[in-house]
């Protein structure tokens, strides 16, 4: 059999990444198999939105799939077991798939490619079918090659298409039920079982002793009081708009007894958990280590400020380390916050005069990017709030109201827009804690 690299020098395919991944798979095929997929538990892709009755173990590459709109890049998984050899690969194009001509055009490239691969190993195609997948459109191409038989589906959700695959070898044959079976469990997930296998997945809890030294607490640094073990926060927009419509809804924050976060968990405008944020204590540092929840609707690449302009090797335990200053009323005076690798992320400054608390915050060239000057009243709630540009203009002014409970934390707070000079505030809203107390 002519080698796939060999035909691609020979022919100068179009899209030759995507025809040399499927070459080099069912060459693996050939390869000896390892674990057997009977009675795998489902393995299960977050940022695929995916899971399949396959080992938890597999083996990951990236995957690139030329579409009518441009190249669609995601990962591919495989396994060899004794069944079969097994493949599942997701990838995102920049814009949707949606138009009747483009969809049509996509899965004629999808065909015609594997058509190429299969006449130039003198093989010959035996099922090309148009199928679905939860109301998705797809096709399913089934092909007999000399060392067995593959079977390719294809599906195309929106910016979305996923690629499953089997090879059965010659000497597997007595498997190949298995195998289809195996190929008929995958499924996509939905947004409460994204939700639910990524508050299974973690991350997991990070070390809480040794404690490092510090003279204050998260709890107390935002004003917390009492011995306060977990915070909701709910938050209702007073305008109705397309952008308060994807805003955020709520989180949810767990503390020790000593008043340091544990865990934060976040929820977007759909009430699906878009992060997950643990803390805790490793090399005599205060960490945390964050999860990044995908959603199908997520229409923008995901950057992590300060994570992915590093060229450093982070430490893969947390992604970020924080460092402290207080006065000697206790108040928080510095933070800095550090990436894994030690690079600098940005620093916040607060200074404290009479009723008055100013925050600024700075980058890593000492350059100053944020400033805001909160007026405090007899207890230390924030009343109002001014917002600066970094040549001293404001931006904003806004004043706050408050409910309370009987710890003396408010439980409402409703914000009210005094000016808004460069229009920056979008949505006013109210925000509603529920508070529970060890």
């Amino acid at each position: 059999m002519l080698t796939l690299a060999r035909i691609l020098k020979r022919r100068a395919l179009v899209a030759a990444f995507v025809v040399l991944l499927f070459g080099v798979f069912v060459e693996v095929a050939a390869q000896r198999e390892s674990r057997s997929a009977a009675g795998a538990p489902r393995f299960v892709s977050l940022e695929g939105r995916f899971s399949i009755s396959l080992p938890n173990e597999s083996s990951l590459t990236r995957l690139t799939i030329p579409t009518p709109v441009g190249h669609a890049f995601g990962n591919w998984y495989e396994w060899r077991t004794k069944e079969a050899t097994f493949g599942v690969g997701y990838a995102d194009s920049f814009e949707p798939i949606d138009d009747p001509k483009a969809i049509k055009q996509f899965f004629e490239g999808v065909s015609e490619r594997l058509r190429k691969f299969v006449a130039a190993n003198d093989g010959k195609i035996v099922v090309d079918k148009k199928i679905m997948l939860d109301n998705y459109s797809g096709v399913e191409q089934r092909a007999d090659l000399l060392r067995g038989s593959t079977i390719q589906r294809t599906y195309l959700v929106s910016r979305r298409i996923y690629e499953t695959v089997i090879v059965v070898k010659n000497n597997q044959r007595e498997y190949e039920s298995t195998a289809v079976g195996v190929l008929n469990s995958f499924k996509l997930l939905s947004d409460p079982e994204i939700t639910e296998e990524a508050l299974k997945a973690g991350p997991g809890s990070l070390p809480q002793t040794p404690e490092a030294p510090r003279a204050g607490s998260d709890a107390g640094d935002e004003g917390l009081r009492g011995p306060v073990k977990s915070v909701r926060t709910e938050i209702q927009y007073l305008s109705k708009t397309e952008w308060t419509k994807t805003l955020p809804r709520f989180s949810i924050t767990t503390y020790n007894e000593k008043g340091n976060q544990l865990r934060e968990e976040s929820y977007d405008f759909k009430n699906n958990l878009v992060q997950i944020t643990v803390f805790g204590y490793l090399d005599g540092g205060r960490v945390s280590a964050s999860k990044f929840i995908r959603r199908e609707y997520d229409t923008l690449p995901l950057v992590r400020r300060g994570v992915l302009s590093s060229n450093k090797e982070m430490d893969p335990r947390y992604q970020h380390r924080f460092e402290y200053k207080y006065d000697e009323k206790k108040r928080l005076i510095e933070q800095t916050d550090l990436l894994s690798n030690g690079e600098f992320v940005k620093r916040h400054v607060y200074k404290y005069e009479a009723k008055q608390k100013e925050e600024l915050v700075y980058s890593e060239t000492g350059s100053l990017t944020y400033r805001e000057l909160y007026i405090l009243d007899d207890k230390g709630n924030e009343i109002e709030d001014i917002n600066f540009e970094p040549d001293g203009s404001v931006n904003w002014k806004i004043s706050y109201t408050y409910e309370f409970d009987s710890h003396g934390n408010w439980t409402k707070r409703t914000m009210n827009v005094l000016s808004d000079t460069h229009r920056r505030i979008e949505a006013p809203s109210v925000r509603f804690r529920t508070i529970t107390y060890y």
